[in-house]
């Protein structure tokens, strides 16, 4: 698609949703309360610190809630129907788990200068929804995190090439992780970079994708690397 082509359906898509909120009241992303985009109780569900393991012993991840019920109804309708409106809801939510998970590993989070970094998208992705979908998240968490007096930038470096197919027809772990290994790149050299780097993702299931996006960045001289999500699927016992 060129760039004119790309700055034509992107006004389209921005009219197409104008007009549906203006036709259309619009309800809570999670459970379709009335004139909310993600309704109180449903942000109660986000407010947490769940961890999880990445398998091959790459580090821990941390979601806001686990992937289920209005969670996973909320994430979907943003995801995958184009609920731009819950950029800002879904940022704050993962600004504050930012400020807790880093407070709980003692590293300093008034000190402590942070790297953003959107988790990939595969170019397909991006093209069947229109946008890299983390950017914004990570550009939003951003503002928030210095306005409350951080030091905090993003950096989008992480790029996904040659992956076929979608992650949800890749069942378990090593499946998933099969169909990623190798193509998570990282565009420049983050040697020198002290800063604690936090990579953002929407969703993470197996844990695949986060623990190659964690062990690429260690790769290009990345310190310190921790992963957060919007959710992870339940741990069995959770």
């Amino acid at each position: 698609m060129g760039t004119a082509d790309s700055s034509l359906f992107d006004a389209l898509r921005a009219w197409c949703v104008a007009i549906r909120d203006v036709l259309l009241s619009r309800g809570c992303a999670g459970c379709d309360a009335p004139d909310e985009v993600i309704c109180p109780a449903c942000e109660t569900l986000f407010r947490h610190a769940y961890s999880k393991a990445l398998p091959g012993e790459v580090g821990r991840c941390y979601g806001c809630s686990w992937y289920r019920g209005a969670v996973r109804h909320a994430i979907l309708n943003w995801k995958d129907h184009g609920d731009e409106e819950c950029d800002r809801a879904f940022a704050l939510l993962l600004a504050d788990l930012t400020t807790t998970v880093v407070a709980r590993q003692g590293a300093g989070v008034r000190s402590r200068a942070l790297t953003l970094v959107p988790a990939p998208s595969s170019p397909s992705s991006m093209h069947r929804r229109g946008r890299w979908q983390t950017l914004p998240l990570t550009r939003l968490m951003a503002r928030s995190l210095n306005e409350d007096g951080l030091s905090v930038g993003v950096k989008p470096v992480l790029k996904l090439e040659g992956v076929h197919g979608k992650s949800v027809q890749a069942s378990g772990a090593a499946s998933r992780s099969r169909r990623i290994d190798g193509h998570v790149r990282v565009t420049e050299n983050l040697g020198g970079d002290d800063s604690l780097f936090v990579v953002v993702d929407d969703i993470v299931t197996t844990g695949a994708t986060m623990g190659q996006c964690l062990s690429a960045l260690r790769s290009a001289g990345a310190g310190e690397v921790i992963g957060l999500a919007l959710a992870c699927t339940p741990n069995r016992s959770a």
